[in-house]
């Protein structure tokens, strides 16, 4: 079992007076889903990219694997440990197959073309769209290409998704994150994803609320 444990975090923006997390406390481990509540700005997305080693804390610990998070190199942890959605997206402008065989050789420095296919498809892209450019595909398979990017990952132990219910918005977010838990209950991952809604409850073993700058606890199920 692998643990990123928060310890009194504070993150403040310097071009801001208000702290957008203040002094939070939480645990993630692998083999569990984690769903965290909380309206536009209440930083949610923040929270996410302390978790994927994009930014660092104000103020406080974020350890990992009982190591602090700033004493390793955020861009291997992030390279090998991390695989994240957020809204903006992050897939090339290449083909679907090309996308994650950059994902492959950026984690782990190999690429196996025929394993990888064999994800494109499972999340229903057909044969041939596999080596077409992103901009020849539909909204809703360029979307099914970001859920294959999370699940084919092998060395990522914490997935992070940023608002299910826009980032798969036209494949289906039941569907979506039906597949990425089933994913990490098999593969013993953490999968944490943020929310303003109730429609992926269902998903998390345990349910957490931003309030304030405050990360609360709401129950487990």
């Amino acid at each position: 079992m692998t643990e990123w444990i928060m310890q009194n975090i504070d993150f403040q923006y310097k071009q801001s007076e208000v702290k957008t997390l203040d002094n939070i406390f939480g645990s993630f481990r692998t083999g569990r889903s984690y769903q965290i509540f909380g309206n536009p700005d209440s930083g949610k997305s923040t929270l996410l990219a302390l978790l994927a080693g994009l930014t660092v804390c104000s103020k406080g610990f974020l350890t990992f694997a009982e190591k602090e998070l700033t004493s390793l190199d955020r861009n291997t942890y992030r390279g090998r440990e991390v695989a994240c959605l957020f809204q903006e997206g992050s897939l090339l402008r290449d083909s679907a197959l090309a996308n994650l065989e950059m994902e492959a050789l950026l984690s782990s420095g190999k690429s196996d073309k025929e394993e990888l296919t064999k994800v494109l498809l499972s999340v229903g892209l057909q044969k041939k769209q596999l080596n077409l450019p992103l901009n020849k595909l539909s909204q809703k398979d360029q979307q099914l290409v970001t859920l294959a990017k999370l699940l084919a990952k092998k060395t990522a132990q914490l997935i992070l998704v940023d608002e299910p219910e826009k980032v798969f918005s036209e494949c289906g977010v039941f569907f979506a994150m039906e597949r990425l838990r089933r994913h990490c209950l098999q593969q013993e991952k953490c999968l944490l994803f943020t929310t303003q809604t109730t429609q992926s409850v269902k998903f998390a073993d345990e349910l957490w609320g931003l309030n304030g700058g405050k990360l609360l606890f709401i129950k487990e199920q």
